[in-house]
């Protein structure tokens, strides 16, 4: 069994197939991205509380967690385009 939840895809219904892609990646890294930026910085300022003592070092850690946020936005977003070129180029 696989224990990590798959994510619902960016709907693409109405959209012409020659703007599928831009769709994609403004919808992935503009929504998605704010949302898992948003949630990687909360999750790394929790953890630099509890972990450091230092002002700089919080920081160190809560842009850590902002940059995983981001990486796991790009990662989700660009899963998506391949499925849908992958999904083009067998029709």
């Amino acid at each position: 069994m696989d224990s990590i939840p798959k994510m619902d895809p960016i709907p693409l219904n109405n959209v012409p197939s020659d703007k599928k892609v831009n769709t994609l990646l403004q919808k992935g890294l503009m929504e998605r991205g704010a949302l898992y930026v948003g949630a990687g910085l909360t999750v790394g300022a929790l953890a630099s509380v509890v972990l450091s003592r230092g002002a700089t070092t919080r920081k160190v850690v809560t842009a850590f967690g902002g940059g995983i946020g981001l990486g796991s936005a790009w990662t989700r977003t660009s899963i998506d385009i391949e499925e849908i070129l992958g999904s083009d180029e067998s029709n």
